[in-house]
């Protein structure tokens, strides 16, 4: 049987974790279409993938809140992660009949999105945990839907879904999915077993096979030789909160937080120190210590390579786990986004790596001591080889296309 996989994400980032599989199926002869807004399929083209843009249509009427936060019942995990502050900001909020945030960003790309899926007529919806259109289109178009996820932890997507399926139940109805938004015919979950922190849901394992891009290997970052490296990256995150003028988090922007990480490596002068940031934050950095090379870009599979002794980042999945397969702790300093504090959360509590948040994740001192603990201990350099290790053994995303095509073959979603 020949599928034909539709593709969502909701954006770049979380598209690139699903690239193997989109090759791994590309590979075993399917059809794959990368549909979405258009700086998904940029990504996907550059990935070599086919692609089918949706234009975001506006909407008359902007969300709006009918009345004060109150506690958050339908999603506790994502209430746990959140600062005090956003809890009472966000939390609990209600909303009056299509306009919760979830159903206005639904339904400006629903009808780009069904118009795609009605004439290419996929078998098999493959979308990111939180591209609620793609449940929409495979309940309407009564085609099963498979949600992969990013591959670190993450407790919070399942009760995601779960609401979402709520939320969007009327809009599902209005395009035809008469029974309202079906569950995942199956998730695909790349976090390997010791991280996983939602034992409750039935998932198909395989490995994360990092994909950051398509990148030239710059050729000072190739081999094995040379200085040991720390590397130094906020991501996709970091770098749009810069160019859009954006407080990156309270209390200091990206410039601010890359200096003081530069002064608290002070005493590991002997490593090559690389940070990636925006050609826009590098003139706004203070002078900068030898040893230091400033890139706008580059792979982060080049640079976390075998002489790669720390990475020090924002907790996105794609950099946590790219370290991982690599075997490189990582000191974590998410800002208050409940993923990026989920994920950061669940590898300190696996032992390879340290999290500084608040204000402590812009203090030279407090940096200085969680790169020295993480650079000269031994434990969580033995933690993420046996992570590395543990990644390894799980099956690749080849094996997993039977399991897109079993999904297929039921031909109908479940009962909701």
């Amino acid at each position: 049987m020949t599928l034909r996989i539709l593709v969502a994400a909701l954006a770049p980032s979380h598209l690139l974790c699903m690239v193997p599989l989109a090759w791994a199926a590309r590979a075993a002869g399917h059809e794959v279409l990368v549909s979405g807004r258009e700086e998904v399929v940029r990504t996907a083209a550059a990935a070599g993938l086919p692609t089918a843009e949706v234009a975001e249509r506006p909407l008359a009427r902007a969300p709006r809140s009918l009345g004060p936060a109150t506690a958050d019942v339908s999603l506790p995990r994502m209430a746990r992660t959140l600062s005090p502050r956003d809890r009472d900001r966000l939390a609990g909020q209600r909303w009056a009949a299509g306009e919760h945030p979830w159903q206005v960003r639904v339904a400006r790309v629903l009808d780009g999105f069904l118009r795609v899926a009605r004439a290419w007529r996929p078998d098999v919806v493959l979308c990111d945990p939180i591209e609620f259109a793609g449940l929409v289109v495979g309940s309407a178009l009564r085609v099963p839907v498979v949600v992969q996820r990013w591959g670190g932890p993450d407790s919070m997507s399942a009760e995601a879904i779960a609401q979402a399926r709520h939320v969007l139940a009327d809009l599902a109805s209005e395009v035809g999915a008469a029974e309202g938004v079906a569950p995942p015919a199956l998730v695909v979950d790349p976090c390997p077993p010791s991280l996983r922190t939602d034992p409750a849901t039935a998932v198909e394992p395989m490995r994360f096979v990092p994909y950051n891009g398509a990148r030239r290997y710059p050729r000072w970052a190739r081999g094995s030789g040379g200085r040991p490296r720390i590397l130094v990256t906020y991501g996709i995150f970091g770098a749009r909160a810069a160019q859009s003028g954006a407080d990156f988090v309270s209390g200091g922007d990206l410039a601010a937080r890359l200096d003081a990480v530069l002064a608290a490596l002070g005493p590991w002068r002997g490593h090559e120190v690389v940070v990636t940031a925006p050609a826009a934050v590098h003139e706004q950095l203070g002078s900068l210590p030898d040893g230091v090379r400033l890139v706008e870009r580059a792979p982060l599979n080049a640079l976390l390579s075998s002489r790669c002794s720390l990475v020090v980042h924002h907790g996105g999945t794609g950099t946590a786990m790219t370290a991982a397969v690599h075997g490189v702790p990582q000191l974590l300093l998410p800002p208050e986004h409940p993923a990026l504090v989920d994920c950061a959360r669940g590898l300190e509590a696996r032992g390879v790596g340290r999290v500084l948040s608040g204000s402590a994740s812009s203090d030279p001192g407090a940096l200085r001591a969680a790169a020295g603990a993480l650079l000269e201990e031994t434990a969580a350099r033995a933690a993420a080889r046996d992570l590395a290790a543990e990644i390894a053994c799980q099956p690749p995303p080849a094996s997993l296309v039977d399991s897109l095509v079993s999904a297929a073959r039921a031909r109908s979603v479940p009962e909701p």
